[in-house]
């Protein structure tokens, strides 16, 4: 119990990680199917549970969002015909608005220089024309007009959600702002593999990879809720290979001759 009680929060977070997405591979690789839905319904749990052994407390904001999402995930797994399916898209839309209210209070204390203003205007207007683009395509495979406004909604707010988890970065460049970017990948990813799957082309190798990446958002969301409960990450600015990479500044100061 004790050398369980040393381990470091981040090292268990990983090791859980890789053993689901490990089983994940297999188990699609073998076309094995119940254990993919498992490992979807039960990671919001495991999240949960693993949180409240480290740490008393959740802000409602974070908690609501896990529950959201843990809701989400159910409607998808137990396939109860095209309404769980429509709860199960909701699900996620009240999900991402809840990150996306997260975002705003950030966002009051950001300045924009000139060249992040130009980015996020890029950003922007790339997703914006991806989602017509898809809209395009897609509105004739829909099958009712609620699917096609779900449909419409969930594409706003990854548009929203992606902007402005850009903006947060570009302004601070801290850890957390890294973490949420990275989960908001992630989670924007996985959403596209699952329409590309639904309305285009099924392909085992999509679905895996759609798997993959939505787990590893929930454990990227995990990891920005601990830090910021636990104020790990100042508000120093970081780059992206220090935070994937730690080092110090003796690491620094080795000399290497080629």
């Amino acid at each position: 119990m004790q050398s369980i009680q040393k381990l470091k929060p981040n090292l268990a977070l990983v090791i859980v990680l890789v053993v689901l997405l490990l089983g994940n591979c297999i188990s699609y690789f073998f076309d094995y199917s119940v254990y993919p839905k498992i490992t979807k319904l039960i990671t919001v749990t495991i999240l949960l549970t693993f949180f409240y052994c480290q740490l008393n407390k959740m802000a409602n904001v974070f908690l609501v969002t896990f529950l959201v999402f843990f809701i989400g995930d159910a409607f998808s797994v137990f396939e109860f015909g095209e309404v769980a399916l429509k709860l199960s898209k909701a699900a996620y839309i009240c999900a991402y608005a809840l990150l996306i209210f997260v975002l705003f209070g950030k966002l009051k204390k950001l300045k924009f220089d000139g060249l992040v203003s130009v980015y996020l205007i890029l950003v922007l207007l790339l997703n914006s024309y991806f989602l017509y683009a898809l809209y395009g395509v897609a509105k004739e495979n829909f099958v009712d007009d609620f699917n096609l406004f779900l449909y419409v909604c969930h594409g706003i707010t990854l548009i929203a959600i992606t902007f402005f988890a850009f903006a947060v970065y570009l302004s601070r460049e801290t850890a957390q702002s890294i973490t949420f970017l990275l989960m908001v990948f992630s989670l924007v990813f996985a959403d596209v593999l699952n329409y590309i799957c639904q309305l285009y082309v099924y392909y085992w190798i999509f679905e895996l990879f759609e798997s993959i990446l939505h787990i590893t958002g929930l454990f990227l969301l995990y990891k920005y809720v601990y830090d910021h409960h636990t104020m790990i990450n100042s508000e120093e600015r970081i780059k992206f290979s220090e935070y994937f990479i730690p080092t110090t500044e003796a690491l620094r100061q080795i000399r290497v001759n080629f």
